[in-house]
């Protein structure tokens, strides 16, 4: 049976439910796939040892972008408080626990680490969760053997985290529509795979701490980045 294909217009204007539900579409079958392989009995015991990984964190980031798609329904500051937060230190947990899904997608990544002391006023559930929708995103789209790059700077009053990834060059008219997705869900046509939700996503999370999400176009890729408040509290104690 052939798949819809839906125009950008229409898909902007569909729920948010039929959204999570084409982006959880993939994995779902994935899932499916290598169920059946295991249950097929032809794999042997390192394959399926492997394979169950692979289910496992497949299960893992569609678990994850069901429960960020409900937070942005509901991003009060009650519930996410902000907090000094140090970035540098957050960088370094999210590098611990993406290096099974890394690893297993045969992904590199550079994260900083050294570079001033700098907190950030932010909520470090959110934040890490923008950042690690960057990070899947580029896991995706990067050419194999490039590595991700992941940044950290100072911009004025505003700190700067960054995914850089080496995949396809996007035209003009695609980096528009894909900057428009901050604000609305619409389909990159250079990649095809993204229903723009982890984008509108990241933009809600970054929106409700005060800060906004960008990206900067490359020959060569994209660098996804947020921008979060610097703290008055300049340098750790």
């Amino acid at each position: 049976m052939a798949q819809p294909q839906w125009s950008d217009k229409e898909f902007a204007a569909m729920p948010s439910i039929a959204v999570a539900a084409h982006e959880l579409k993939a994995p779902l079958a994935l899932i499916r796939q290598m169920s059946l392989l295991i249950e097929d009995g032809g794999l042997s015991p390192v394959e399926v040892q492997q394979m169950q990984r692979r289910l496992t964190l497949t299960a893992e980031r569609s678990l994850a972008l069901v429960q960020d798609l409900a937070r942005t329904v509901n991003v009060q500051p009650t519930l996410f408080p902000l907090e000094p937060v140090n970035p540098l230190a957050l960088l370094t947990q999210l590098a611990y626990e993406s290096r099974d899904m890394l690893r297993l997608y045969d992904r590199r990544v550079t994260w900083p680490r050294t570079g001033k002391k700098r907190l950030v006023v932010t909520n470090p559930l959110l934040l890490g969760r923008i950042m690690m929708n960057f990070l899947d995103n580029a896991m995706r789209y990067s050419e194999a053997g490039a590595a991700i790059r992941v940044t950290m700077r100072q911009a004025g009053t505003m700190v700067r985290l960054g995914v850089r990834d080496f995949g396809p060059m996007m035209s003009l008219a695609e980096y528009r529509r894909l900057v428009d997705e901050m604000t609305v869900r619409k389909s990159v046509r250079t990649r095809p795979d993204s229903s723009g939700l982890g984008v509108y996503i990241a933009a809600t999370f970054a929106r409700a701490m005060g800060g906004q999400i960008g990206l900067i176009r490359h020959r060569d890729g994209l660098t996804f980045y947020v921008d979060v408040p610097l703290s008055e509290q300049m340098s750790l104690l």
